[in-house]
């Protein structure tokens, strides 16, 4: 059985971690981040950290998850921080399950626009296309953003 629910709970950093680890995509200082954003989700709450869960669970746990908030900077404008799926999940739709889930409650939240921020390094150039796909358009690009030859990509899509 798959389903599908917001919010994260605290038995489930281990797998947010394996996750990640398992997609080979992450930076280690990447992976520790989302850990920390998910400690401060938990710690703190949803409200109060401005951090939104999105998960998709098997009966074997958690296999995918997106992580988003409101962007304190603008009126409607929300960031999609985190959008991960498990590597021996790929290819069952789970991402674009979450991805939509995801609008659907930034809609819901009031939210108009749903940026994205990605590499642009050819490892994310299924990423980018998932991305596209999905209705996302590339407004900037910043070379050499996380790296040298890593720039960062940015797409956005109105909802």
């Amino acid at each position: 059985m798959i389903t599908l629910s917001g919010g994260i709970e605290r038995q489930e950093l281990k797998a947010i971690e394996e996750i990640l680890r398992s997609t080979d995509f992450f930076y280690e200082f990447e992976i520790q981040t989302a850990l920390e954003i998910a400690s401060e989700t938990l710690t703190h709450g949803t409200e109060k950290s401005g951090y939104y869960w999105m998960k998709i669970k098997t009966e074997d746990g958690l296999k995918a998850f997106a992580n988003y908030g409101k962007n304190p900077f603008s009126t409607h404008s929300w960031d999609l921080y985190w959008i991960a799926v498990h590597g021996d999940q790929r290819n069952n739709h789970y991402g674009t399950s979450l991805l939509k889930a995801v609008e659907e409650d930034v809609k819901a939240k009031g939210g108009r626009i749903l940026w994205i921020e990605t590499s642009g390094r050819p490892l994310y150039a299924s990423t980018e296309a998932f991305y596209r796909k999905n209705g996302y358009e590339l407004q900037a690009t910043l070379k050499d953003f996380y790296a040298p030859g890593d720039p960062k990509r940015i797409y956005s899509k109105t909802l």
